[in-house]
Formats: C-alpha cells, sequence, structure tokens
C-alpha cells in the first residue's frame, strides 16, 4: 500500500513538473558576429532519421542559424552541401570518421575524400586533415570508445560536451525521469540529464599546456531510437536536442554574422572563438569573457581563443546577459579554481600569465531538478602570455 501512494505521489511530481515548469524563450540577445548552431549531426545518410532538408528545418525552428552534418564514414555530396548553404543558414560538411582508437569528427570534408581500408587513427586523421578538414576529437572518453592518440598534431581541437556521453552518466532513476518527461515537456527532459563532463574539462586544460586545443560542444543528434539498425522511433528529436547545448561562434564586432558562411564559421571553430551554453536553462546570447590589458602600444583586449601579453593590472571580465539569474561563475588558469562566486558578472585581476577560462552554472528549476546546480556555459581560454625577456610563468 505504502509503495503504491509512493509511485502515485512520483507520477504527479512528474506531471505537475512537465506542465507547470516553463523554461525561458531561447531567442536572446546575441552580441555582435555571435552566431549559434550545433555540430555533430547524423541524418538517415547514416545512423539518424532525418534528411538533410528536415534537419535543417528543425535547426531552424531552434533559432540556429547553422549545422555541421557528421553522418558515420560517409561525408555530404558536394551537390547536397551546395543546396543546402544558402547566406543565411551555413552547412558544415563533414564526417565522423571511425578508426582503431576512437572517432573523430573531420569539419570541412566533402565527398571527395578517400577513405582507404585501414582504421589506424593518426593515419586517417593525417588524411582528413591533407584533405582540408579541421579535425575534432568526438567523446573522448566514451563507454565504447577511448581516444589514446593524444600526441598526434592533426586534431584542432575536442569535444568537451557530448549529449550522448553527457547523458550515459545519470543513473537509472535519473533516466526515468527524463523519460517520464518527455512527452510533457522534452526540453525540459533533456535538461534534466545535463551533467558536467569533469573528465573532458580536466584533459583539455592538460592539453592547453602543450598547445591550443579548441574545445567544442556535439549534440551529437540522431533522432532514432533503433533496434539492429531499425530505427523504431525519431527519439528524442532533433528540435528538442537542438534546444539543449548550442554551440555560439563569435565572428567578431565588425563580422555579418547572416551572411558568414560555414568556411568562416569553421574557422572561428578551429582558433577557438566559441562558447558553448545548455541555452535550454537560459539563453546565454552575449555571454562575455574577455582580458583587458594596457601594453606599450596601448590598451587592448582579447576573448576566447585569443592571446594576449601580460602585464601588471591585467583584468578578467567575466558577465553573464542582463535578465537572467545570477550564475555560479567559476574561474580557472591552466585547470586550477582561482575563484568562484555567485553574481551576474565580475571583474578580476588577474595574477600572471596562464590560460583563463570561465564555468557558469544555474540551477535546475521546477520539482524534479532538486535545485542542483548545472553547467551552463564554458568557454573557450584566453592565453595570457608572458611579456618579452619575462620568464615567469
Amino acid at each position: 500500500m505504502a509503495v503504491g501512494i509512493a509511485v502515485v505521489a512520483f507520477l504527479l511530481t512528474i506531471v505537475c513538473d512537465g506542465l507547470f515548469t516553463h523554461l525561458p524563450k531561447l531567442a536572446g540577445t546575441p552580441a555582435p558576429g555571435e552566431r549559434i548552431g550545433v555540430l555533430h549531426v547524423h541524418t538517415k545518410a547514416s545512423c539518424g532519421s532525418g534528411t538533410l532538408p528536415q534537419v535543417i528545418t528543425a535547426a531552424k525552428d531552434a533559432n540556429l542559424s547553422f549545422l555541421a552534418v557528421t553522418d558515420h564514414n560517409r561525408a555530404m555530396s558536394l551537390a547536397s552541401v551546395a543546396a543546402a548553404d544558402p547566406p543565411e543558414f551555413a552547412v558544415i560538411d563533414g564526417e565522423e570518421v571511425s578508426t582503431s582508437t576512437g572517432h573523430f569528427l573531420a569539419l570541412g570534408l566533402s565527398d571527395a575524400w578517400a577513405r582507404g581500408s585501414g582504421y589506424d587513427a593518426r593515419t586517417l586523421m593525417a588524411s582528413t586533415r591533407r584533405a582540408g578538414a579541421v579535425n575534432f576529437i568526438a567523446h573522448p572518453f566514451g563507454l565504447r570508445d577511448h581516444w589514446h592518440e593524444w600526441e598526434t598534431p592533426d586534431y584542432a581541437g575536442m569535444e568537451i560536451w557530448n549529449d550522448d556521453a553527457v547523458w550515459r552518466q545519470n543513473n537509472a532513476f535519473e533516466v526515468a525521469i527524463a523519460f517520464l518527461l518527455y512527452p510533457m515537456n522534452s526540453r525540459l527532459a533533456l535538461l534534466r540529464l545535463a551533467r558536467t563532463p569533469s573528465e573532458n574539462l580536466a584533459k583539455w586544460d592538460e592539453l592547453q599546456q602543450n598547445r591550443h586545443v579548441a574545445g567544442i560542444c556535439g549534440s551529437d543528434a540522431h533522432a532514432a531510437l533503433s533496434v539492429d539498425n531499425h530505427v523504431l522511433a525519431r527519439f528524442p528529436g532533433y528540435l528538442s536536442v537542438f534546444e539543449l547545448i548550442r554551440q555560439h561562434v563569435l565572428l567578431g564586432n565588425n563580422a555579418d554574422p547572416d551572411h558568414a558562411g560555414a568556411d568562416v564559421i569553421l574557422n572561428a571553430l578551429k582558433q577557438g572563438h566559441a562558447f558553448c551554453a545548455v541555452d535550454a536553462l537560459a539563453p546565454s546570447d552575449g555571454f562575455t569573457q574577455t582580458v583587458s590589458a594596457s601594453t606599450s602600444s596601448g590598451f587592448s583586449s582579447a576573448g576566447p581563443g585569443d592571446s594576449i601579453p601580460y602585464t601588471p593590472g591585467a583584468t578578467l571580465h567575466v558577465a553573464v546577459p542582463a535578465g537572467t539569474p545570477p550564475a555560479t561563475l567559476r574561474i580557472l588558469r591552466d585547470g586550477h579554481q582561482i575563484t568562484k562566486r555567485q553574481t551576474q558578472s565580475l571583474d578580476l585581476a588577474i595574477p600572471g600569465p596562464g590560460h583563463y577560462r570561465a564555468e557558469a552554472y544555474l540551477r535546475q528549476p521546477g520539482l524534479t531538478g532538486f535545485g542542483r546546480w548545472t553547467l551552463w556555459v564554458f568557454a573557450n581560454p584566453v592565453t595570457v602570455t608572458p611579456l618579452p625577456n619575462d620568464a615567469s610563468r
């Protein structure tokens, strides 16, 4: 009897949560030159359920303006890319390449690339790079595949967040809540599965000590619940996935984001001029992370992916968009936390050269969110370099 009452109460809680927890609209206020999209998307050409036009429609419905299609071991035809790449919506052609040590995303790769029969990760990565692709390691610590070829110079970055890998961090109880919420409130359901990819973040910080490694977030969208390669349901749908975490690309104040093509966006991703955000929590458009310093040539500032020489008095400025709740801002230097506070903005005098990046956290809304602090935004680091003749670090 008591068990039955508990089950009914649990189900009623989920129903109330799904019906009455209202998440903010996704349309925020982007900064000048900011463009928002999704990376790592599969179509029915491999293991997804939608055609390229259907995927683009879902992305537009989610207020996005670009996406990267990365079907397994199959790039889009040049004709398909040309037909689906209008100025107002950029389609980055690519491929998720299977290797003996995991997967990587070869973005900007056309179907003219000849893979061959081998599976050696280094050989394949070098080949796609020579073919003009920008390579990103995909879900490096997945349950089935762990990436091992960290020393190769042929990748530009790595997925810090991958939806599928993040969702697998949840236990059966948490998955059950999301599954029951999904028919009533799909965006809230997927938000419940959001977890911090701590292992990926730690590896990213480690790699930054040796060379520039750009961080991206991959939706890994399939919209397909499959058994033996047969699609049983389009679940979770493209739209709900595209409303969860999104890639924000910063093209600069003088750029025209409405007419930036795939090549421009891909170059910005390679440089690390980007941040990732779980926009389902709150729109992060306009999030700011800059280091400002006075140099011999005057006042200068640098954002994600940029470098700037260190001078005494250099300041890190981080701010979340106006209208959002105060976030917990966590500031890291070379992977080590140097401050953490709950606020909408902060200005921090930085102690010296290093790689500085910010993470922002917000509380989960609603009954089954349990007020849990959830990773909301993480940005590529700003690199503060020593001045010439300054050996300190």
